[in-house]
């Protein structure tokens, strides 16, 4: 009880209230404009949080993370174009119900279902994490390594349609792990005689580079391309009987976002895939689903909000990121040098309750501003992309410069932004480099440290239960792709 009362009383201090009401309109303002997702809000934003206490900056990460999830939804009903990925099955009804003059109504069910989802996933988060927490104790060097192989593998599997690609985009993100100073014996490696990268590759403006700057190459492309945009927003709350229609589909979406976004690398999108597709089996006996059913809206938006809390149990437990977002917020970790785990309830247990009350402040504060401010947030999406492209094209320079007001760091952030770039041209998934880059160093020094509990031998890791599982399963990941088409063939010759 004395956590609970610690945990309102910090989220309600002046400072970290304004914090989280400015971060939630940044990111409702962010998630709304096509192109702006809330990995890539979060990440311009990062240099900012970066001068911040620890516990001040995370909170504005949480609420422009909670925010830009949900005000995907607007442009996806206003323009039947999702502002961020997860919300491109709630534009399918939501927009339908915009063109049948029932906008400010989808727009109201969108709210509410992304606050009932957030909510959901953030109780999960806060009685779940902790008994994780306890059980990640009995992990060492080994077991991290695992964790750290595993992760990657899994997320570079999601995240595209070629685990192959995937894998490949990761060991890159891993190879900017290499410049600068080893970590065990401090000698300068692949500096190739410049000081600059003697200390290695900045994170901040790698992420900026790899989301921010990418993102701004890739709307160049498409920078005359004009939107349908529905004008008239009316009634935004939904009646006593929309409401009570929407009520467990609401529910059920909630509770498959939550354990979706504790899955490493699922994310919003797959969750809103799965709670529509569900739904749609379910309940849609009427086949109304797809013409302006409020239900599709609710079940898309509560899974994706469901996901923000459940991807914050593992990244908080393990130091595994959920989704591309916590990925990011692992950066911010590490910034700040504290290392997510099970160790960090134990020696930053006052920050992980400000995450617990900023996370559900910033759910509150959504609510709020969603249903007061949805007329204002139509305003945002008209801004014309020759205005946005410059703006958005500056904050990377800024969010790079002002990390350690290094030139090198520009020129680091336009690399990865070009690199970033083709890689997404080439079909292999961003997200995964990302992720090799921010995990890259854990793997690398819990292998180290593995080898130097082991004598210099490897299989010391194979005495490890816990590390030899992972393995196996990381093994299984990779090598599914085959094991699936040796299954098909199979069953092929069979059925002849």
């Amino acid at each position: 009880m004395d956590a609970i009362v610690t945990c309102v009383q910090m989220a309600l201090e002046p400072q970290n209230l304004l914090i989280v009401v400015a971060g939630t309109v940044l990111g409702i303002v962010c998630g709304a404009i096509p192109g702006l997702t809330a990995t890539m809000s979060i990440a311009l934003v990062l240099p900012i949080t970066f001068v911040l206490p620890a516990n001040l900056g995370m909170a504005a990460i949480l609420a422009i993370y909670v925010g830009a999830t949900y005000g995907g939804s607007i442009s996806a009903i206003l323009l039947n174009i999702p502002g961020t990925p997860a919300s491109m099955m709630t534009g399918i009804d939501g927009h339908a119900m915009a063109r049948k003059g029932q906008a400010g109504t989808a727009l109201g069910a969108a709210t509410i279902a992304s606050f009932i989802g957030g909510v959901l996933s953030g109780l999960v988060l806060i009685f779940v994490a902790p008994l994780l927490g306890s059980v990640a104790l009995l992990f060492g060097p080994a077991e991290f390594f695992a964790v750290g192989v595993f992760s990657l593998s899994l997320i570079a599997g999601i995240s595209g349609g070629n685990v192959y690609k995937g894998l490949a985009a990761g060991l890159i993100g891993i190879s900017f792990n290499l410049v600068g100073s080893d970590p065990v014996t401090g000698v300068a490696r692949y500096a190739f005689g410049n000081v600059s990268m003697t200390g290695g590759l900045t994170l901040v403006p790698m992420l900026v580079g790899l989301f921010g700057f990418r993102e701004v190459l890739k709307t160049v492309e498409d920078v005359h391309l004009k939107y349908e945009i529905i004008q008239q927003v009316h009634r935004i709350l939904p009646s006593k009987q929309q409401l009570l229609r929407m009520l467990p589909t609401t529910l059920r979406g909630g509770i498959i976002g939550t354990f979706v976004g504790i899955l490493p690398g699922a994310g919003g999108p797959i969750a809103s895939f799965v709670a529509y597709d569900a739904e749609k089996r379910v309940s849609d006996k009427e086949k109304t689903f797809g013409t302006g059913d409020i239900r599709g809206v609710a079940a898309s938006e509560s899974a994706n909000n469901g996901v923000n809390g459940g991807a914050l149990v593992p990244l908080l437990t393990l130091g595994v990121p959920g989704d591309g977002a916590t990925a990011v917020m692992l950066g911010a970790f590490m910034m700040n040098n504290i290392t997510p785990g099970p160790m960090l309830f134990v020696n930053h247990a006052e920050l992980v309750h400000s995450i617990y009350a900023n996370y559900m402040l910033a759910c509150v504060m959504m609510l709020v501003i969603g249903l007061l401010a949805a007329r204002l947030f139509m305003k945002v999406i008209k801004i014309p992309q020759r205005v946005l492209i410059p703006v958005i094209t500056i904050l990377c320079f800024v969010g790079a410069y002002s990390v350690k007001r290094s030139v090198f760091d520009v020129g680091t952030m336009i690399f990865m932004g070009i690199l970033g770039y083709v890689l997404d041209k080439r079909g292999f998934p961003v997200i995964a480099t990302v992720l090799g880059a921010v995990l890259g160093n854990l793997i690398e020094v819990n292998y180290r440290s593995a080898l130097q509990l082991g004598n210099g031998s490897p299989l010391f890791i194979f005495t490890k239960p816990i590390a030899v599982g992972l393995l196996l399963v990381t093994a299984v990941t990779l090598l599914w792709p085959l094991i699936r088409k040796k299954l098909s063939a199979g069953n092929a010759r069979a059925v002849k």
